[in-house]
C-alpha cells in the first residue's frame, strides 16, 4: 500500500494528480525562498527561561499593574521545546478591565514567543480539580512588584 497516497484527514485516497499538484506548490515555494522573492519562514524559538520572563516583562507589570506573576506549565518546570509557549499566572492591584484581553499579545511582542495568561483568581476557582491542582503545583513566582 502506497501510504503517501493517503491525506492525513480520515484516511482517504488523495489523487496523483492533487499529490503531484502539492509538490510542485511546495517546490516553487523553496525555490522563491531560496531567490529571494520569499521571506524565509518563521521557525518557533526556544521559549525563554522563567529568570529571562521576569527580566522581559519586569517595567510592563509595573505599568500594567501586575503585582505579582507566576510561570507554570513547561516553562516553569524546565522541560519546553521549540514552539512551546509561556504560560503566566497574574494578580493584579486593580482589575485590569478589557485591557486584559490585550495582554497576551503584548507580553507575547515582548517576549517572542506565544503567551497564556490567567488571573490568579481564575486558577483558584477552576471547577476541574485535577487542572487546578496541576498548575498550582507547578507556579513559580517569578515577579513580585
Amino acid at each position: 500500500m502506497n501510504h503517501a497516497a493517503f491525506s492525513r484527514k480520515g484516511g482517504q485516497a488523495r489523487s496523483p494528480a492533487k499529490t503531484l499538484a502539492n509538490r510542485a506548490k511546495a517546490v516553487a515555494y523553496w525555490e522563491a525562498v531560496r531567490s529571494g522573492k520569499k521571506p524565509q519562514p518563521r521557525r518557533p524559538g526556544m521559549p525563554p527561561a522563567p529568570e529571562t520572563v521576569a527580566q522581559l516583562l519586569a517595567d510592563y507589570c509595573r505599568q500594567a499593574g501586575i503585582t505579582r506573576l507566576e510561570a507554570f506549565g513547561s516553562a516553569a518546570r524546565g522541560d519546553a521545546k521549540r514552539g512551546s509557549d509561556v504560560d503566566l499566572m497574574a494578580t493584579f492591584r486593580t482589575n485590569p478591565g478589557l485591557r486584559f484581553f490585550t495582554m497576551e499579545a503584548e507580553m507575547a511582542a515582548i517576549l517572542g514567543v506565544p503567551v497564556h495568561l490567567l488571573t490568579r483568581e481564575s486558577v483558584e476557582q477552576m471547577s476541574n480539580p485535577y487542572r487546578r491542582s496541576s498548575i498550582l503545583a507547578d507556579a513559580r513566582e517569578i515577579y513580585r512588584g
